[in-house]
């Protein structure tokens, strides 16, 4: 049986790294990036964890609309000189008592300020629902910016590295002429000093791609000692639009209709009107309607 276990465990830990390593080589492309930016980010998540907290604060000012009802049950016993419950007179017998009471209460009129904070928790409700769709928006558009940024740095990279094995060959062909004594010394000195200077811009630029990186990795929540490989896409086969042919006004009318923000901020407005209003109601007398029953019972002993 323990052979057959360790077994188990050895084709388990055989099949577990390839998957593993198979996850670790997939390059990120943008979409990536951003859906997982979208399931994980901590803003997004906030967010949505407010309008969750505004859906049960609207269901709880409905709730509310019902009338009370609460029991209330009390047994003991009285020795000595005992209050008798079913008459109201004190006498010299031991007793053992129940008290049962049932209470009720219905508010009537309250001049709609209950109403009004209902419409307030709904639009405040509708509100971060908005702003979830608004958070999401900003953290794709961050983290597409993000990506972009990474591709600048790398493509950077690369033009500092060809310039850098430029003024390597410059400087050993000049080098070669310096010793023929073709050329002075001095232009050698000068090539040497301009790989030095290439050399930095070259490590300049590589700490700016990891810097970068690990901005993205903090956009996206992901754990900053994780293997993070950008897939570079061809130029030829990225989407441009041409934005100069919309004209301003369209994109202006475009973005009252679909930014969340415009929706975030409208439905804010309503929501303080609202609780104005019911704030306002709350100055006035309220009309409720009260009922009890109550039972009393003891017995002598």
């Amino acid at each position: 049986m323990r052979k057959l276990l360790c077994c188990l465990v050895v084709f388990a830990t055989l099949m577990a790294n390839p998957i593993a390593n198979a996850q670790t080589n997939v390059k990120w492309d943008l979409r990536r990036c951003v859906e997982y930016a979208l399931t994980n980010n901590i803003s997004v998540r906030q967010s949505d964890i407010q309008a969750r907290l505004s859906a049960i604060a609207l269901k709880q000012s409905k709730l509310e609309q019902i009338p009370s009802l609460s029991f209330s049950g009390n047994h003991g016993f009285s020795f000595g000189r005992s209050l008798d419950y079913s008459t109201n007179v004190y006498t010299d017998n031991n007793v053992m008592y129940e008290q049962m009471g049932l209470n009720t209460q219905v508010n009537l009129f309250n001049w709609n300020s209950q109403r009004n904070t209902i419409k307030s928790n709904d639009y405040n409700y509708q509100a971060d629902a908005a702003a979830v769709d608004k958070a999401k928006n900003d953290i794709a558009l961050n983290v597409a910016r993000q990506y972009l940024l990474v591709l600048l740095d790398m493509e950077q990279a690369v033009v500092t590295d060809i310039q850098l094995k430029q003024s390597q060959a410059q400087y050993q062909n000049t080098r070669k002429q310096v010793d023929a004594g073709a050329l002075p010394e001095l232009n050698a000195a000068e090539l040497e000093a301009q790989v030095a200077r290439d050399s930095a811009n070259l490590i300049t630029a590589q700490t700016q791609i990891a810097v970068d990186k690990l901005t993205l990795k903090a956009l996206i929540n992901l754990p900053a000692d994780a293997v993070f490989e950008l897939e570079v896409p061809p130029v030829e086969q990225i989407p441009v639009d041409n934005i100069l042919e919309i004209s301003p006004a369209t994109i202006y009318e475009l973005a009252i209709r679909s930014q969340p923000q415009i929706k975030v901020n409208n439905l804010r407005l309503q929501t303080k009107q609202k609780s104005y209003e019911a704030a306002k109601g709350k100055q006035y007398p309220t009309i409720s309607l009260f009922g009890q029953l109550n039972s009393n019972y003891n017995t002598f002993l």
